[in-house]
């Protein structure tokens, strides 16, 4: 009980000392040291630009600064609860408590290998197979609309009017919507087409799809082009279909491989638990004697 009234001791004087030295901040206000205490302050050395990237890239709407109070946070709760409780049953100080902290901490992080930064990287994979799988319905549509026989939409109205449509490629199609005013129909594809990664496996025919048909003037020339590209078109679109189910279909060897392996060791371990049976049923006295 003596070790709980000191504890409760240590945090009231230490919330006398924070009271104290928040009123005398008040008085001196451009005191640079008294303005980096200030809550913001402190909350800004936890964002990470790198981390904020990745969550922006797997489609969490979470800021990274959030994440890194809740990691430390997390650590430092669990390092101070078992300091306490040690300290209250008077037990020495076990240095485990602080290597599951900096546990916490290392499960917790971002980097590529570590469980977190594992999941922060399977939803980019997924969101950029769900993106991917968008372009090719978007030039699907643009096939569509040219190939109308009672005219087509401007390209520029055309991106707006089916942006909604889309979740992960709505923002790229509203500005290049707006750049087909600002910049021309040419630079707005351009510009879309470089929201992509240079090593997309299908964003160049895309691109030459697009500025090959809106570069010529006559409509039936365009129309005929792009009847032509349908066999590129199809190409693309059964790619994507053909990587997207053999992704599922690593996961599913997986999962189909499991119950096997499961029962392959439960026959070890009865094969084990029958040799250690025989054995104790001889109390130790060799078969062979």
């Amino acid at each position: 009980m003596d070790r709980i009234f000191l504890i409760i001791s240590a945090v009231g004087i230490s919330y006398l000392a924070y009271l104290i030295f928040a009123a005398m901040g008040k008085k001196n206000e451009k005191d640079p040291i008294i303005k980096q205490m200030n809550l913001m302050a402190v909350q800004g050395k936890f964002e990470s630009e790198k981390l904020q990237k990745l969550l922006n890239n797997a489609g969490l709407q979470v800021s990274s600064r959030k994440i890194n109070l809740f990691r430390f946070s997390a650590a430092a709760l669990y390092v101070t609860v078992q300091a306490l409780s040690n300290f209250i049953r008077n037990e020495p100080f076990s240095f485990m408590d602080v290597f599951i902290g900096v546990g916490i901490l290392v499960v917790s992080s971002h980097a590529k290998f570590l469980p977190f930064g594992w999941i922060l990287n399977r939803l980019h994979r997924n969101k950029i197979m769900r993106k991917d799988g968008e372009l090719i319905s978007f030039l699907r549509l643009y096939e569509n609309n040219r190939l109308r026989r009672r005219g087509y939409i401007e390209f520029g109205t055309y991106c707006s009017q089916v942006a909604p449509t889309f979740e992960y490629l709505r923002n790229e199609l509203y500005g290049m919507s707006e750049r087909c005013v600002d910049i021309g129909t040419e630079n707005a594809i351009k510009w879309f087409c470089d929201q992509f990664p240079h090593n997309h496996v299908f964003i160049s025919d895309i691109r030459s799809i697009l500025l090959a048909t809106e570069g010529m003037s006559d409509d039936n020339e365009a129309a005929h082009y792009l009847s032509s590209q349908s066999k590129i078109i199809s190409k693309i679109s059964s790619d994507q279909y053909q990587r997207k189910w053999i992704r599922i279909g690593e996961y599913s060897t997986i999962v189909t491989t499991l119950p096997s392996i499961a029962t392959f060791l439960m026959v070890v371990v009865l094969a084990m638990k029958y040799i250690m049976l025989i054995k104790g049923n001889f109390n130790g006295v060799s078969l062979y004697q």
